[in-house]
């Protein structure tokens, strides 16, 4: 892997990939650095972006968000901007991707149920730019994941 970031750097993303709540004092002892060294290396990855935020993993469905939803979108290509920013701005989409093929976009959804899904299409298919959707819900999960290969 060519990087700018030497092993250390990449043994404090793993650690952080599986416990976004361990200590600088803990990483340190793991890899034989000082506090101040791991401070300083993490503060460094976050400005230049390499670690974008550590936040809380929650789990949906305990929090009544049962139904996970996949839509494909097509787009006028002179509107397709602005419904890009029109599905940024909702909620329920928790992540929006511009791919190749016969869509403009994909969208993963987690909504509360059927109902909250039918509302939440109507909204989308509604939007000026929208040509269709094509939607597929989730059944089971078989693998999420946010960890990266390191």
């Amino acid at each position: 892997m060519k990087s700018l970031h030497d092993e250390k750097d990449l043994e404090i993303l793993r650690i952080l990939q599986e416990n976004g709540r361990a200590s600088y004092s803990e990483i340190a002892k793991k890899l034989g650095l000082s506090e101040a060294a791991v401070y300083t290396r993490i503060q460094k990855m976050i400005k230049q972006g390499l670690i974008k935020k550590i936040q809380a993993i929650v789990d949906s469905e305990k929090l009544g968000f049962n139904l996970t939803a996949i839509v494909a979108v097509k787009a006028q290509p002179s509107r397709y901007e602005h419904v890009l920013k029109e599905l940024s701005s909702i909620p329920e989409i928790v992540e929006i991707y511009d791919v190749t093929g016969d869509y403009y976009c994909l969208l993963k959804l987690r909504v509360q149920n059927r109902e909250a899904l039918a509302k939440l299409l109507d909204e989308i298919g509604s939007m000026e730019g929208v040509v269709s959707t094509d939607t597929r819900i989730v059944l089971r999960t078989i693998k999420e994941s946010y960890m990266l290969p390191l």
